[in-house]
């Protein structure tokens, strides 16, 4: 079926659509999202969450972010620090980076108030067509669909389109060509509560969908027209040096290059031993390295890391060639770490007694 086709359906075919899957929605939707409303600011904060995240992952770290900024001018007081703090653990900082940038953004340009015109809102750090779509059409600022990940598979089986880059356009045509214009809001959280929820990315429940009678995939019981793609898996290995000093004392850097944690805090890290080893010795610590070696796992949803830390116990350090601002107390920490830093914590701070 060609996409000019597609987008000639009957109108009454279109309205029976909407109207399946607006029912589903009433009847099985999620309706108790915290962020369900019409407050901009608290719309934009989710939207940004559930990018690469899911809802149930989002949702406490939602309700802690919100408890801490319920709105902007609370936002405006917080540092970057502030905000890695509070994210952390949710994974993907530059999500965070990108909420501080808009911040200072909305303070300079837009007099304090979150945009409400669709192309400042894509201007914004972090923003892209799905999310600018989503903060205008829940906070009932125009009628915008989305193409996140869950409406492109559900479009894709639905209409027996194959997903690729030169036919998104395509695909954004038919996802705002079904949308509900009295109900754009609802429809859009519908067209995302099916693809969660029923049109899964593996085993689909087709006999729960409601258009399934409409559906160009469901009578070949093949479950997709789409292929989603296999999550490659990589595998790596980090060394952490774990230093501590006669205080108690964790020695903590900044991650500023550009990877995974950046923002936040961390003991220094290294891909290979032999690089640990250059660090230690250009910063005069070597003789401290104690080579009991502790390993563990850390996934993400791409990656799995195999963390080798290595404790660095200095009983004394006029020698030492290591800033003299870096060094904290477990009780002292009030910014962000990455929870691979967690566990290092709590597997050294018996060292000392930390109560």
């Amino acid at each position: 079926m060609s996409l000019e086709i597609k987008l000639n359906y009957p109108s009454k075919k279109r309205a029976l659509i909407r109207k399946k899957i607006l029912d589903w929605y009433d009847a099985n939707g999620r309706h108790d999202l915290p962020w369900k409303g019409k407050d901009i600011y608290k719309i934009w904060i989710s939207e940004i969450m559930l990018q690469q995240t899911q809802v149930q992952s989002a949702v406490p770290y939602y309700k802690k972010f919100i408890d801490q900024y319920p709105d902007l001018e609370s936002l405006f007081q917080a540092s970057l620090n502030d905000i890695m703090k509070i994210w952390s653990g949710l994974g993907f900082y530059r999500r965070a980076e990108n909420i501080y940038k808009t911040s200072i953004r909305i303070q300079n340009e837009f007099n304090r108030e979150f945009p409400k015109s669709y192309d400042e809102i894509l201007t914004l750090p972090g923003i892209g067509r799905t999310t600018a779509s989503a903060i205008m059409t829940f906070s009932g600022n125009g009628h915008y669909s989305i193409l996140d990940g869950n409406v492109k598979r559900f479009l894709s089986r639905f209409f027996s389109l194959e997903i690729n880059n030169s036919n998104l356009n395509s695909l954004w045509e038919l996802s705002q060509y079904l949308l509900s214009v009295n109900r754009p809001s609802d429809f859009i959280q519908a067209y995302m509560d099916i693809g969660s929820l029923v049109c899964k990315k593996s085993n689909p429940l087709c006999n729960k969908c409601p258009v399934k009678k409409q559906c160009s995939s469901y009578p070949y019981k093949s479950g997709s027209a789409y292929k989603s793609k296999k999550t490659k898996i990589t595998e790596k290995n980090i060394w952490s040096l774990v230093i501590i000093n006669n205080k108690g004392e964790f020695y903590l850097e900044k991650i500023s290059y550009d990877n995974l944690w950046r923002g936040l805090y961390s003991s220094p890290v290294f891909h290979n031993e032999s690089d640990l080893m250059r660090w230690s010795k250009s910063h005069k610590i070597e003789e401290f390295i104690e080579y009991d070696v502790f390993t563990f796992s850390h996934k993400l949803s791409h990656i799995t890391f195999t963390f080798n830390a290595i404790l660095c116990n200095i009983k004394y350090h006029k020698k030492v060639s290591l800033s003299e601002d870096n060094w904290y107390n477990l009780s002292d920490i009030d910014f962000g770490i990455p929870k691979y830093q967690d566990k290092i914590f709590n597997q050294y701070k018996s060292i000392y007694d930390y109560n």
